[in-house]
């Protein structure tokens, strides 16, 4: 595949990664509903003392999944230039967290993105991911010493 056309599914992959996350999310949150007893249902709202904190795991559970598959997605796409890719996916990725985190009074959600985030750049790069593509690879075997 052109690399043109790879840089240009950068953007709509790491859409389409926080979809599936929250996507997941819902239904996990789905689920937990289901085990709610009927007696603690109001208004379609359960009020379970345990079913904050459940929410809450799900949630951040659900952030972190987007941080990761985001990561993934944009760092495996980009047909070259990968350590700049995942660095900028970070960055943004942690910016965007950071002003929803203020916004939504969401700090453990925003740990959970830097934490996942991290851990899955370490990852990519302990496994060979953030090396040279091939395209870079011929670039720089077509360049001529200097």
């Amino acid at each position: 595949m052109a690399g043109w056309v790879r840089w240009l599914l950068v953007l709509p992959a790491a859409w389409l990664s926080w979809v599936v996350a929250l996507l997941t999310g819902l239904g996990f949150h789905w689920i937990a509903e289901a085990f709610c007893p009927p007696a603690q249902m109001i208004s379609d709202l359960c009020v379970a003392p345990w079913f904050d904190v459940v929410e809450r795991a799900i949630i951040c559970g659900g952030a972190g999944l987007a941080a990761i598959l985001i990561t993934m997605s944009c760092t495996l796409i980009a047909p070259s230039h990968r350590r700049v890719v995942v660095a900028v996916t970070l960055v943004a990725g942690c910016a965007v967290a950071a002003w929803m985190a203020f916004q939504l009074d969401a700090h453990l959600e925003l740990g959970a993105v830097v934490v996942a985030g991290l851990a899955t750049a370490w990852w990519l790069q302990r496994h060979g991911w953030l090396g040279e593509t091939r395209a870079e690879e011929r670039g720089r075997q077509g360049r001529s010493p200097q």
